[in-house]
């Protein structure tokens, strides 16, 4: 006997079973709203990054971001020189150790960076940095507007409070930032790394109120069409990075408009070193500079007697050698995070002129590291300088001049 279901029937037995359907996922729904799921502190975490990490990478987003530097220090010092005088002492928060610079990096989607860092330290308020880059391959960055030049590694590199080895820069650095445009980047070379970084800028001129051959910045000021070429090529012959040495050179002409300098022009070479490697038990940190200055021979108005003029062979050299140890491998924490440095520099300013002299400045360093961005440091500075000016262009002799200084200094990146 053949059974015969309905049409009807059929409807029947769907919607019961569309009505169990419902039934069981209105029950998961409340089940789950009264006990939701808990996910572990470390899956959230990393669901956060990843949220994160996605809205870095959705072009034409706009993103800011604040880091910055602070240094603040204390110093007392004494001077002496060889002419009779008293000594000169002097005891004060801040001098050359203070610096608070916040840099305001934007970027605009994956290609766009904009970076801004006032500053203000013991000069008054000004601007480190105001430029931007457009990131157009991984090798390759093109600059504008005011940055730090290409020149050694120090002024660029080093020269930030938590990274500096002692309170105090070393003496004799040339130029550091200009107007200018640039292009920098890297490339792998084997096993080994190079670097490089050139600019354009409107460069040094002979400074106009003195007029005794001492450079100064062109700033905004140019008044000729002269520019400055500046570069620096680094090498780091080792795959671990841990060695870098570099070459640099600036070239432009120094005249600004003014016709009794025209043709004068001022050439600058520099060579650095750096290297930081773990020798059990330690870390060995050693940095270098060596800068030569040569301007081209001009005539000078003597400052006694303006109807007379003189000259003088302006070439300046300077350099400094640091070293620093470190026993990250102690077992005791205190120890571990003390660090001993040592830093010899010389400058030597062209003789028979106005401002002629050598100096040499040697530094002795103790530091305590409270994280790997936060220092406390102490340093014992000597700086003896000898006075190699032609003493006919003054009224009374330049004497020789030695200043004792010790100091007190707290550095953090922000």
């Amino acid at each position: 006997m053949k059974t015969i279901i309905t049409l009807s029937q059929k409807h029947q037995k769907l919607t019961v079973f569309i009505a169990l359907i419902l039934c069981y996922l209105f029950t998961l729904q409340a089940y789950a709203q009264k006990n939701p799921v808990v996910l572990d502190s470390v899956t959230e975490a990393r669901i956060t990054a990843l949220e994160k990490q996605a809205a870095l990478h959705r072009p034409g987003l706009s993103h800011l971001m604040v880091v910055g530097l602070t240094t603040f220090g204390f110093a007392s010092g004494k001077s002496t020189s060889n002419d009779g005088s008293s000594p000169i002492k002097y005891s004060a928060f801040g001098t050359d150790s203070y610096e608070f610079s916040p840099m305001f990096l934007w970027r605009q989607g994956k290609k766009v960076l904009l970076e801004f860092e006032p500053s203000f330290n013991n000069d008054g308020v000004g601007v480190n940095w105001a430029a931007i880059s457009y990131f157009a391959k991984p090798n390759l960055i093109f600059r504008g507007g005011y940055f730090v030049v290409p020149f050694g590694m120090y002024t660029k590199k080093l020269a930030a409070g938590w990274i500096n080895k002692v309170a105090t820069d070393p003496i004799g650095l040339p130029t550091a930032q200009d107007y200018g445009f640039g292009i920098s980047g890297g490339l792998p070379l084997g096993s080994m790394k190079w670097n490089y970084d050139l600019a354009v800028t409107n460069g040094l001129t002979i400074d106009p109120t003195v007029n005794n051959g001492t450079l100064t910045n062109v700033n905004l000021g140019a008044a000729s069409r002269n520019k400055t070429f500046v570069g620096r090529l680094g090498l780091l012959p080792f795959s671990n990075s841990s060695l870098e040495i570099g070459i640099s050179g600036m070239t432009g002409g120094v005249s600004n408009g003014n016709t009794l300098y025209q043709d004068v022009r001022a050439d600058l070479y520099a060579f650095d070193f750096n290297l930081v490697r773990n020798v059990s038990p330690v870390q060995i940190n050693i940095k270098s500079q060596y800068n030569v200055i040569n301007v081209g021979t001009a005539t000078y108005v003597n400052p006694i007697d303006p109807t007379k003029s003189y000259t003088f062979n302006n070439s300046s050299t300077s350099g400094y050698g640091q070293f620093s140890l470190r026993p990250i491998e102690s077992q005791i924490e205190f120890i571990k995070n003390l660090e001993v440095a040592f830093r010899y520099g010389q400058y030597n300013t062209p003789k028979n002129s106005t401002w002629g002299s050598n100096t040499t400045q040697t530094d002795f360093g103790l530091n305590y590291w409270i994280n790997w961005r936060t220092v406390l440091r102490v340093t014992y500075e000597i700086l003896d300088s000898k006075s190699t000016v032609d003493q006919t262009l003054f009224t009374s002799p330049v004497p020789d001049v030695k200043t004792q200084a010790f100091h007190i200094q707290f550095a953090i990146q922000l």
